[in-house]
């Protein structure tokens, strides 16, 4: 038995109207675009050419299959943003994914078009919002090697989770009311929307922003066909016809604005339509299988939507249906809402059904709110538009038996007979089913003359408040108003004043003046166009001047620009390096630091602006240049403090990047800080002398470098050894493993400017010191030598990410394989040695090479394998480390030492042996050495 949710708001003060909407669909940049698409039958979904095909990643065996259908409904554009308008940085908007801020455009739009400025709302805007996973993210972000290992960084997570969709809408347009991503699979948009009305009816928002957006990349790869799945056959949507076979992927993006019926009259909202009644539920398990239609829950949650209405099923002449054109989902959904309107007493006669899925393509997260604009703008306009794709009725659907019809021609409703009521219905994979009964609008008071008069028989004179962004922006909304004010039948003078004063946010660059009369209406918009600004202020308290209607005006000119990160990431088989990354981390310790060897003076101010640059995404900072007025904020300072402490080796803190603010200051503070610490080299430590290039020892997990001064006894005399400190919690630790190797990159660069450089490391160290190997041959420098202790391939790390309480878990069994060696476990744990030991898995975890080492790789692997236990309780997988040769284009040389990963580096002959197998390592790169040693 379903137990379904129902929204009651069949009286006038519990009603619900939508009084603003936006939308991006395919074929359509706006809502109107969308409507004169729907009623001229236009079909948005397209063939993709064997170009788009190929750009969008698609093999040529791929485009040759005879199963692919490279067709789709693509959103145009979806590529831009206009960043400076809505407060983002270059570089965040690169990362954000795109369907954020397709719809935190779209949501700005929809507050426009209902009229709604927050400061003049009356009380708190709550967000209602839902959207698809972030393809953006995984076919793009994380397959560049700027952002490769960066999944879990806060400006990768922040800009693509679902879970901050509504909240950066609240921040960015200061929106005070609940805010919350809404997640139910196809059905999310339409159950955001019941939310949202839920919210007013307990009088928790004085108004709502509810919707859904989904946008997959790429958009043009179309797909390959599967007999039985629900994509479509021919690439077409042919809902309830006889030749049905599926349905095709849309890329969209709809937002409604909510208000309670009673506020929105109050307020003279121009009204769409009017939500009566809204009900959400779930199958549960009445149902073959999870992904599988529920028609008892369907059945259900239409019953109850109509119940919470209070309007008689026969008043409604309009469906729009879930309707995917698949062969199972639409006749199990066509008897379930058969069912449900015959138990209310049946629908209007010769009621209309139809599906925007034909039109635009299956939206996903976004479908539910699409079929909702679709059925308010069929209430509002009192027209019906065609069934598109549809010619021969489905015998399964048994139309003849139905009590509906589907319009093979869009028809227009006669006053005498009006269109009084419509209803929606979203069904998402999984169970979770939304319904929506809609009334057609009241009609609005219309004020009775154009130009009012006092009551002393003078003419009223209206503020028109102007705002913009800048002084071009507000011209252009002059010249916008003007085309307004031209045509055929303009808005009263009363209204548009009122619109403007009430309904649009206040931004910096403002013009103000009175108008009774279009005439003077028309010359202050010519002088506002021609940049002749007033420095008057917008009145006080609001609007005074008595009832007024809001209309439709255009809104305020966007610029929206590219903002795009390409899949990037090499393969084994490139040639030549990628161009430089601009971002933050990991690439700019290595490319900064390059300039701070001694290139350019002291390199300092270069370096600082690198990092400012690179992490804002502008080009050319002045040095005087105020960081938080070029965009920036905690967020991206948080990043930018912890680059320029590790590339400079200093204290640096938040308070005091937020004091110094210019480039030209946070410089000398560097200078000052090097001056008085000699921080320039820390992080580097003498393990013992020797000549020669020196070989620099990375860390094992744990931080500790006890077990290389150990190790340097037993070897023979050669190079000088240095070991890298790991960072101490106080100065940042790197949340990728290529961030950790490129702060050690930028260390051993401080000491020695330039190549060739030798490297070598233990177990986790292994690992960083390769990657170090990589990123400074892409830098153009020479490694001569990378030498790897028993250290694991990454393909033994791949999967099985551990928690906190799982490593705590673990670290018993890691110290009975280890033994004590020598040191007090219950030390090492107070010394924080379990949080790094932690923090290193967890880098491994998320580690693959992007690209192999071009040259040899000497392998000194411990003869006997590590215990079961250890390798299960770190959730690691055995991998035969000859694996290491696929991983580099020269040889692989093993020299096996004994004992195990931990035992190896014992006391006695065991030590020994690895010293000598060490030195003999070293010897042949070392001029004054013997390989006999």
């Amino acid at each position: 038995m379903n137990e379904t949710t129902g929204s009651v708001h069949g009286s006038a003060g519990e009603a619900v109207a939508v009084v603003g909407m936006a939308g991006r669909f395919p074929g359509a940049a706006g809502t109107q675009e969308f409507w004169r698409g729907l009623v001229d039958g236009v079909e948005s979904v397209r063939a993709f050419s064997d170009t788009e095909l190929a750009r969008a990643g698609v093999s040529p065996q791929g485009i040759a299959s005879p199963t692919r259908v490279p067709r789709g409904a693509d959103l145009a554009d979806a590529d831009l943003f206009d960043a400076g308008f809505f407060g983002v940085t270059q570089r965040d908007a690169r990362l954000m994914d795109p369907q954020h801020r397709v719809f935190l455009t779209c949501a700005w739009q929809a507050l426009e078009d209902a009229g709604l400025a927050p400061h003049a709302a009356g009380g708190p805007v709550g967000v209602f919002a839902s959207t698809s996973l972030s393809t953006y993210l995984l076919a793009n972000v994380l397959r560049s090697s700027e952002y490769a290992d960066a999944a879990l960084s806060y400006p990768v997570l922040l800009g693509n989770d679902k879970d901050f969709l509504a909240t950066r809408v609240s921040y960015k347009l200061d929106l005070r009311g609940p805010s919350m991503s809404v997640q139910s699979a196809c059905s999310s948009s339409l159950t955001a929307v019941h939310l949202a009305c839920r919210a007013l009816a307990r009088g928790e928002v004085r108004a709502a922003l509810a919707g859904g957006v989904s946008i997959t990349f790429p958009q043009t790869s179309g797909y390959e066909y599967q007999e039985g799945g629900i994509l479509s056959r021919d690439g077409h949507c042919r809902v309830f016809d006889a030749g049905s076979a599926g349905t095709v992927k849309g890329n969209g993006c709809g937002v409604v604005v909510l208000k309670r019926l009673a506020d929105a009259l109050a307020d003279g909202d121009r009204i769409y339509a009017v939500v009566r009644g809204t009900a959400v539920n779930n199958d549960g398990s009445d149902k073959i299988g999870f992904t599988a239609p529920g028609p008892q829950g369907q059945q259900a949650v239409i019953r109850a939507a109509l119940q919470a209405s209070g309007i008689p099923a026969s008043d409604i002449g309009y469906i729009e249906t879930h309707g995917t054109g698949t062969a199972v989902g639409d006749p199990l959904e066509l008897h379930a809402l058969s069912a449900a309107y015959r138990a209310a007493g049946g629908p209007a006669p010769d009621c209309l059904i139809g599906s925007v899925k034909a039109n635009v393509g299956h939206l996903d997260a976004a479908a539910g709110v699409t079929g909702l604009i679709k059925a308010a703008l069929a209430l509002y306009h009192q027209t019906v538009p065609r069934q598109i794709n549809y010619s021969t009725p489905n015998p399964q659907l048994r139309l003849d038996r139905q009590p509906f019809d589907v319009p093979t021609e869009s028809l227009p409703y006669p006053r005498a007979t009006p269109l009084r009521a419509a209803a929606v219905s979203s069904f998402g994979l999984g169970g979770t089913n939304a319904h929506a009964v809609l009334e057609a609008p009241p009609a609005p008071t219309v004020p009775a003359a154009t130009t009012a008069t006092t009551g002393g028989g003078r003419e009223v004179r209206y503020p028109v408040v102007l705002s913009a962004r800048d002084t071009a922006a507000l011209a252009e909304t002059a010249r916008a108003l003007r085309v307004l004010v031209d045509g055929a039948t303009p808005p009263a003078v009363r209204d548009i004043a009122y619109t403007l004063s009430t309904g649009r946010a206040l931004l910096p660059v403002r013009h103000v003046f009175e108008a009774a009369t279009l005439a003077e209406l028309r010359a202050g918009l010519d002088a506002a166009a021609a940049g002749e600004l007033s420095v008057a202020a917008p009145p006080d308290g609001g609007w005074a001047h008595g009832p007024a209607l809001k209309v439709a005006l255009p809104g305020h000119p966007l610029r929206p620009e590219r903002h795009w990160i390409e899949p990037d990431t090499p393969t084994a088989t490139d040639a030549a390096p990628p161009a430089p990354s601009p971002s933050v981390s990991p690439t700019v310790t290595v490319a900064v630091a390059s300039v701070v060897g001694g290139e350019v003076e002291d390199g300092v101010l270069e370096g600082v602006l690198k990092v400012l640059e690179e992490g804002l995404g502008i080009d050319a900072i002045a040095p005087d240049d105020d960081f938080y007025d070029l965009g920036g904020d905690s967020l991206l300072a948080v990043e930018l403090v912890t680059a320029l402490r590790t590339l400079f080796g200093i204290d640096l803190d938040l308070d005091e990047f937020a004091r110094l603010r210019t480039p030209d200051a946070m410089a000398d503070h560097v200078r000052a800080a090097r001056a008085g610490t000699g921080a320039a080299g820390g992080g580097v430590r003498a393990v013992r002398d020797g000549r020669g290039t020196p070989v620099y020892l990375v860390p094992p997990a744990g931080g500790t470098n006890f077990l290389y001064h150990r190790l340097a006894d037993r070897t023979p005399a050669g190079p000088a050894l240095r070991a890298l400190s790991f960072p101490s919690e106080e100065a940042g630790r790197p949340g990728t493993l290529r961030e950790l190797a490129a702060l050690y990159v930028g260390r051993i660069r401080e000491e020695q400017p330039a190549g060739p450089y030798r490297l070598g490391g233990y177990s986790f160290g292994g690992n960083v010191a390769f990657e170090m190997a990589v990123q400074l041959q892409r830098a153009g420098e020479e490694v001569e030598q990378l030498i790897m202790l028993d250290t694991h391939v990454p393909e033994t790390y791949v999967g099985g990410h551990l928690d906190a309480e799982g490593f705590e878990a673990a670290f018993p069994v890691l110290f009975e394989a280890a033994a004590v060696r020598g040191v007090d476990p219950g030390l090492l744990r107070e010394q924080g040695f379990l949080e790094v030991w932690q923090h290193n898995h967890a880098l491994l975890k998320g580690y693959y090479p992007d690209r192999p080492f071009a040259g040899d790789v000497t392998l000194l692997q411990a003869e006997e394998p590590e215990g079961d236990a250890l390798l299960d309780a770190l959730r690691m997988n055995p991998r035969d480390k000859s694996v290491w040769g696929a991983h580099i284009t020269g040889r692989l040389l093993v020299d096996k030492v004994p004992g195990d990963h931990f035992s190896m580096f014992d006391e006695g002959d065991r030590i020994a042996r690895l010293g000598a197998a060490f030195g003999a390592a070293l010897a042949p790169h070392d001029p004054e050495g013997d390989p006999r040693c």
